[in-house]
């Protein structure tokens, strides 16, 4: 065959596989079952895995662990808690047993929380630091899951306060357990839901971002979340958790569609065929164009899913249609368009601080859509109250509804007019930014600049500097923002500004051609601080300059919106005035055009301004920093002696600069004079005025004099009449006692009460001073205590009690064990002075109230011993010990007295010489140089066992033929452990003495146990036994047994015989055999049987010890064929192969002859000699045989055999030699040779 033709072949067979593999594309079975589309298919559709309490009363196992229950705390004293000490180690794995927890609802909490109440109370409790709470509660939340979706994205949501971590199946998502581990942390205002740092956390790749959707697993899932309570001292500490577990799947949700919605399709295809399909053409059609094609293969019996992107560019129902083959499928979508359009009844209100005002919004939905609508307001200061009422309306297309702006202004706004922006905002709302300047923070943006060392460097109507042609001078320098001097989180300052001043930027752009931005709406985000005024070619956009104490900067402070007709075609200018009150300083700022989507249907959605006017508020407050002077001669004032002058301070409380009128009244005008007061003063917002009054004394002042200077304040802008008043006083001044008394406590140095005697008494210094001193009026008794810090930290001085000079003594009730206290005394007189001993105190006390107990140990390995002597030691963390007694006791004697080992001892280890065997218990009794006696905790008891347990084996039969034996013990007693020794030798080989060896060790339980032997091996065993404490006993005993599996040898020569002795149709049998050669028989059953398939009875057993046996079987009944089987039985009972032979009885019928006269015949042959002995295998049947008539004569003939044998028999012996003796064949005994040659047993004769 040619080669060509070898290679048609080849690609016909190869082309043959191929077409068995696949199907024909053109004839394939395929549907297109679905078109399905989706505008949302990256992030999906939310699915809560674990609902949060507010909504759902989710259910939690928990715990609260307080910081000062002693269970949890690593020692008395220190407050671990607040690092996590007490909680149980691995708390939030899946693995931790949280069963006897108690179960209740989220959230947990002490106090509602906007409205919504706990589901479980968690109330932390002060502790040992008073202020500080430090608890801690975890919850447990087991949640089924099954991964069949794809998730996109995974998001744990958090309500706490204050600290949180959160685990799921024991993988940390965050930990949150103090205010530095990450950004926001520590809250202490928690709200559903805040979106920033710590309370939203969605998985980004990166370590503790949120959960990771690789983390959860088919079935049951574990959510654990620790919270930790820590107020920082605050007078009324809030707990709050609660959580909310959601997961992303991809779905294919078709949500209602708008022109300029980015679409995913997805066309499915089924493959009905048993075989894969390759080189489909799978096209997609729109409005009858093809839009798309593909060449697909799908798998047998499987859905191919066509992914194909697609924006959809007009509006109505659009035709798609995907085909395959000769199957299309076509649906429509209906691409929508949003509009609507807003108006407010009164644009214009006006109202006071903290005064709800409220705008009616009408709003209606102009599009072809349902939509959802909320509101946005610009201009308003971050702490006014403002709310949307509702904050979503929904209305179907041609529906109109109403929306409430309600607005409260706060107490510190700045009476005036605002101008706000309102805009409505559809569901289906999006932007496309076009940047037109640039933040420093992402380009560094250069801007002119020029600062203040104070105040403005333009007056505030001054705005030339924000204009297009202002041309700044040389202090204007160029510089890249940001601005400030120091980071703002991440974010470096590009330009240092430092100082307290005010700030001027301004930076130039240009605009080719303004149409591009004509429908656009302007963006100016701001980042500052603090406050400031913000420009566009020289028009304001926004001014928050001046009010408030300031704000910290963020991106964005505001994002203010704007009409984009500001711009201008060419050069553009942004101009800002910043004002930093002392604080960090920050200025950045980037302009931003905003293309709404609607724009592609003509739709621009609308801002609506507003105004509200603040009306003024005039309020003030008056303070006298000095209200009663004693004044002097030398007290110099204006010049003139006897004259002072009062500073009163007025406050203006308002929301508006204010003018204050003043008039004065005196009480005494002859002797005091008002020299002069200022009689109108002025207060900017905000700000404080001085009032001056100077005063004088006149000669006739005496130290009993006091003028009372009453000022009247009235505001003169106020439609009511607002008028406050204050009072300050001046006297004469008289040169006081300047010699406050001498005092001084005495307390005990040590004691161990809680209350004890405090003395007090006065110096003799002083109590001899006649002038100044000696006139001690009270004692004033302070103390202070270290808190139990041995005297390294000690507190503030505490106020005990005010005591009159009469009394001199008290008992200090307050004294806590451990603490030491200081006291002071601090005497007042009638003057009114009082002692100054700064940071001296006079007497120092030490309270000890607890008692030495020491730890007690026995020097032992385990509370079981078998020792004669013991020792046992002690130690004790406690000062001033004076001396030890050491004490045993027997529990479970009757008296259970307790018995001195040795007292008065300063050691800290005793020795024990144990008595008896038995039960102990120790004791130690340490005592301080307070008094205070402490008896320690007893020792666990101590069992004393000097006697070794007598367990033995259970006896073992001498032999077994099992392939193993169940050993068991007894005499249990207290034996818990043995071992357990073994010997092995083949039968008949013993060695001795015996070699042990190791079998095992085994628990007492381990019994009964089960051990394989071998066959022919004689095995010995033998246990040593063990008690708890170690009491053993060598015990040589053991026990012994054979194994024998092996049956014995057969039985050899077997001979069947009859003895010619018939009586009653009957003969006796004998049975020969030579015995068997195995070394373990015991004996011989011989068995009979009429069926050759059957053993049959025993008819006979022969003891073994012979090398030839016989047996004789008496009586055995004639006419039938007889089975003979012997087997040899040794010392098991276990039998050998039969060994088998058979003989037959039968009647042989005789005739009678007669004589021909019919006479019979006398002589009948009856037993007339051995006929012989027919050959069947042993077997032999008798018969008579006689000749004349054939009459039937029951007899009993001998054997009969064959005629060989006949003449054999004729001719051989009847007896043969083995080993010296003879064998009788016709019975089968044997017996010595001699020279009668006649069988014993049988009579036969060799002839």
């Amino acid at each position: 065959m040619s080669p060509h033709k070898n290679i048609l072949i080849l690609a016909a067979i190869i082309l043959t596989l191929v077409l068995i593999g696949s199907a024909d594309a053109d004839e394939a079975d395929i549907d297109i079952t679905t078109i399905k589309y989706t505008n949302d298919l990256e992030n999906g559709e939310p699915v809560i895995l674990v609902g949060n309490g507010k909504d759902y009363g989710t259910i939690y196992n928990y715990h609260v662990y307080d910081d000062d229950d002693d269970q949890y705390r690593n020692d008395n004293d220190d407050d671990d808690c607040n690092v996590q000490y007490c909680l149980p180690e691995n708390w939030y794995n899946v693995s931790f047993d949280d069963s006897n927890w108690n179960s209740s609802a989220a959230p947990f909490g002490n106090d509602d929380l906007d409205g919504v109440s706990p589901g479980t109370i968690w109330q932390s409790e002060d502790g040992n630091d008073p202020g500080v709470l430090n608890d801690n509660i975890v919850i447990r939340h087991y949640f089924n899951y099954d991964k069949k979706d794809e998730i996109l994205s995974a998001t744990l949501k958090v309500v706490h306060n204050n600290y949180y971590v959160a685990y799921l199946n024991g993988q940390l998502i965050r930990n949150c357990y103090y205010y530095n581990y990450h950004d926001d942390c520590y809250e202490n205002d928690p709200e559903y839901w805040k979106t920033n740092g710590d309370n939203f956390l969605t998985y980004d790749g990166s370590s503790e971002s949120g959960p990771n959707p690789d983390w959860l697993v088919d079935g049951e899932n574990l959510l654990a979340i620790l919270a930790y309570d820590h107020c920082c001292y605050q007078e009324s500490p809030a707990q709050w958790i609660d959580v909310e577990l959601v997961i992303n799947v991809q779905s294919w949700k078709e949500n209602p569609i708008v022109l300029g919605d980015d679409l995913v399709l997805g066309i499915d295809l089924f493959n009905h065929e048993e075989s894969n399909v390759t080189n489909l053409n799978v096209t997609l059609e729109i409005e009858g164009m093809e839009f798309a094609n593909q060449t697909i293969e799908i798998e047998a019996n499987k859905t191919f899913e066509w992914i194909v992107e697609w924006t959809p560019d007009k509006l109505g129902e659009i035709n798609v249609t995907a085909k395959i083959l000769n199957e299309s499928l076509t649906r429509f979508i209906h691409v929508g368009y949003y509009a609507y359009n807003f108006s407010v009844d009164d644009d214009y209100l006006v109202g006071n601080t903290s005064e709800l005002l409220t705008y009616n919004i009408t709003i209606s939905n102009e599009g072809d859509v349902n939509d959802n609508y909320t509101f946005q307001l610009f201009g308003a200061f971050n702490d006014w109250d403002v709310e949307f009422v509702p904050n979503v309306i929904n209305l179907a297309p041609g529906e109109t509804g109403t929306v409430k702006l309600e607005i409260i202004p706060d107490n510190g706004t700045y009476s005036g007019v605002y101008e706000l922006t309102l805009t409505a905002l559809s569901q289906y709302h999006g932007e496309i930014e076009n940047m037109i300047v640039q933040s420093g923070r992402d380009n560094e943006t250069e801007w002119k600049w020029v600062n203040s060392t104070g105040g403005r460097l333009y007056e505030e109507s001054n705005t030339t500097w924000t204009e297009i042609d202002f041309e700044p001078d040389s202090n204007w320098t160029l510089a890249p923002a940001p601005f400030g001097d120091d980071d703002l989180g991440n974010i470096d300052y590009n330009t240092e500004w430092a100082g307290n001043n005010y700030a001027y930027f301004r930076h130039i752009f240009y605009i080719e051609d303004l149409s591009d931005y004509e429908n656009d709406t302007l963006s100016l985000n701001m980042a500052a601080n603090n406050y400031g005024t913000y420009y566009l070619n020289g028009e304001e956009i926004f001014d928050d300059l001046g009010w408030g104490s300031g704000h910290y900067a963020e991106y964005w402070n505001e994002e203010i919106k704007f009409n984009s007709s500001i711009l201008k075609e060419g050069k553009n200018v942004l101009a800002s005035v910043v004002r930093e009150t002392g604080n960090t300083q920050w200025f950045d700022e980037e302009l931003v055009s905003v293309t709404p989507k609607s724009s592609a249907w003509g739709f621009q959605p609308e801002y609506l301004s507003l105004k509200l006017e603040v009306l003024p508020v005039y309020d003030f407050e008056l303070v006298a920093p000095i209200s009663d002077k004693s004044v002097s001669q030398d007290e110099l004032c204006c010049e003139e002696e006897w004259n002072y002058r009062f500073e009163i301070w007025a406050y203006n409380q308002g929301n508006i600069e204010d003018s204050y009128e003043i008039s004065i009244t005196l009480n005494d005008t002859i002797n005091f004079t008002i020299v002069d007061y200022d009689s109108i003063i002025h207060a900017d917002f905000a700000e404080e005025a001085t009032i001056n009054l100077t005063i004088a004394l006149n000669a006739s002042v005496t130290e009993f004099s006091t003028g009372e200077f009453n000022i009247s304040v009235t505001s003169m802008n106020s439609t009511t009449s607002d008028t406050k008043y204050i009072i300050v006083k001046a006297r004469l001044y008289v040169i006081p006692d300047t010699l406050s008394p001498g005092t001084y406590t005495q307390s005990p140095d040590l004691v161990n009460n809680s209350s004890f005697e405090i003395n007090w008494y006065v110096h003799d210094w002083y109590k001899t001073n006649e002038i100044m001193g000696n006139d001690t009026k009270y004692f004033i008794i302070e103390y202070m205590t270290d808190s139990g810090t041995n005297g390294e930290t000690w507190g503030d001085w505490i106020f005990w009690n005010n005591f009159s000079s009469e009394i001199n003594s008290a008992i200090f009730p307050y004294g806590i064990d451990g603490h030491r206290y200081r006291f002071r005394s601090m005497g007042g007189d009638n003057e009114g002075l009082v002692e100054d001993k700064e940071d001296k105190y006079d007497s120092q006390t030490l309270v000890d109230l607890s008692a030495p107990y020491a730890n007690v140990n026995l020097r032992l390995s385990s509370n079981l011993t078998n020792l004669d002597y013991i020792e046992i030691e002690w130690n004790i963390n406690h000062p001033n010990i004076t001396s030890y007694s050491i004490e045993y006791r027997r529990p479970f004697n009757d008296s259970q007295t307790w018995i001195t080992i040795e007292e008065n001892t300063l050691a800290k280890w005793v020795g024990f010489n144990i008595p008896i065997d038995g039960i102990y218990e120790f004791r130690v009794l340490a005592y301080d140089e307070a008094g205070n006696e402490g008896i320690s905790n007893t020792t666990d008891k101590l069992t004393v066992d000097r006697i070794a347990p007598v367990t033995n084996l259970v006896d073992i039969p001498e032999l077994i033929g099992s392939n193993s034996i169940i050993m068991d013990i007894e005499n249990l007693d207290d034996t818990v452990n043995l071992s357990l020794y073994y010997s092995l030798s083949k039968e008949g080989e013993e060695i001795f003495p015996l070699e042990w060896i190791l079998y095992g060790e085994y628990m007492v339980n381990d019994f009964p146990i089960s051990i394989n032997t071998i066959n022919e091996n004689h095995y010995y065993f033998r246990i040593i036994a063990y008690d708890l404490v170690g009491n053993y006993i060598l015990n040589e005993s053991y026990e012994e047994f054979i194994v024998d599996q092996d049956i014995p040898k057969n039985i050899r020569n077997l001979e069947l015989k009859d003895t010619n002795e018939i009586n009653n149709e009957t003969t006796d049998i004998a049975i020969t055999f030579q015995s068997s050669q195995s070394q373990d028989v015991a004996g011989y059953r011989i068995y009979r049987s009429i069926n050759q398939n059957e053993t049959g009875e025993i008819v006979g057993y022969l003891e073994a010890g012979e090398l030839y046996l016989s047996y004789r079987d008496l009586d055995v009944a004639l006419g039938h064929k007889y089975y003979y089987s012997v087997v040899a039985v040794d010392r098991m009972d276990y039998e050998s192969d039969v060994e088998v032979s058979s003989i037959v009885l039968e009647i042989e019928e005789k005739t009678v002859e007669e004589s021909e006269n019919g006479s019979s015949n006398n002589s009948i042959f009856i037993g007339a000699g051995l006929l012989g002995l027919v050959g069947l295998g042993g077997a032999g049947y008798y018969f008579i045989g006689n000749k004349g008539n054939e009459e039937l004569i029951t007899g009993i003939a001998e054997v009969v055999e064959t005629e060989e044998n006949l003449e054999s028999d004729t001719t051989d012996s009847k007896f043969t030699e083995i080993d010296g003796e003879l064998l009788c064949s016709a019975c089968g005994s044997m017996f010595e040779i001699s020279e009668e040659k006649i069988c014993p047993s049988c009579g036969t004769f060799d002839e």
